[in-house]
Parts: structure tokens; sequence; C-alpha cells
């Protein structure tokens, strides 16, 4: 499993909205923050797939609430968070996520979901393998999380068993 990873501000720095447009599948957005997050999602998909990948053809389908390649070749998961955009690729069904590290009320947080947290990096573990966990949409076999530059929580997790950790978290630069 590898994952890759955008910075939006970096990368909107050399990209406007009309290259953005081409990865929007005519879907309309009721803010720009949710069309950048979308449009570079879904082109970090599509050109990790052709470049790293080597697949041709990257049409993406929705099945049971999920994206994924309509003629297979590889399965990936998608989050994004803040500034980032993130992107999981394995050979079997993988859920991703990352949530930028905010300051919570611990207190709160711990009565709601009935387990002591004993601090902001506890939660966001929690919470990041709950959410990667109903992309995988399935029991996972084996889950990682890492804290991922600095402020955010990172959370992968798999149906297969002999997964231990990424081979790589590197920053995607097409």
């Amino acid at each position: 499993m590898e994952i890759y990873y955008i910075n939006s501000d970096e990368f909107l720095k050399t990209h406007d909205s009309d290259f953005l447009r081409k990865y929007t599948d005519g879907c309309e957005f009721k803010s720009m923050k949710r069309f950048v997050q979308h449009a570079l999602g879904r082109y970090l998909i599509k050109t990790a797939a052709q470049e790293i990948y080597r697949i041709e053809n990257t049409e993406i389908t929705i099945e049971n609430d999920k994206p994924k390649f309509k003629h297979g070749g590889i399965c990936f998961s998608i989050s994004h968070s803040g500034k980032y955009i993130a992107a999981a690729f394995d050979r079997g069904e993988c859920g991703l996520d990352i949530e930028e590290m905010k300051p919570r009320d611990l207190e709160a947080l711990s009565k709601r979901y009935e387990r002591e947290f004993t601090s902001t990096e506890d939660f966001y573990k929690f919470w990041t393998e709950y959410e990667a966990e109903i992309k995988l949409q399935q029991s996972p076999q084996a889950k990682y999380s890492a804290v991922f530059q600095k402020d955010f929580m990172l959370t992968v997790v798999s149906a297969d068993s002999t997964f231990s950790q990424p081979s790589c978290i590197s920053r995607f630069d097409a």
C-alpha cells in the first residue's frame, strides 16, 4: 500500500481553477473549498493511477457510495482535511482518513463516545480509525495510524491481514 498527498495551497500556486475543472466529473459545488478538494482528489487518483500504476483507463464509477476504477486495476481511498488531499492505493480494499488535529473538549468527547481520551492525538486516532473503517465497508484486518505533517492524524485500514504499514507516504508531484 502506498499513500500520496497534495498540499492544495502549494498546488494552487501553479494551477488555476480552469485546470481543476477538468477533474470535477460535471459536479457542482456550494463552495470553492469543496470544489478544490473534489477536483484535487480526482486529479491525484487519476494522475497517480496513470503515472505510477500504469492504469490507462481511469474512469471512476461509484459502487455502494465508494469510488472505484470502472475497469479495476487497483483499489484506492481518498480523504481531505485542511490543505491536504491524500489517497491510499492498494491491491485490495482500503480505507483512508486524514484529519487536522484541533483542540477539542476531551472530557465531553470521552462521555459522548464512552471511552477516555487522554490527548487530542488520542481522540483523532480514534476518529480517523472510525472514518477509515466506514470507507473500507468491511471489518478491517489491519490498521495504521500516524501523526502527519505535525498537525494532522492519518489512518489507513485494510482488508488484508498481512498489511502492517504503508510502504510510502509521499508528496505527489506530477
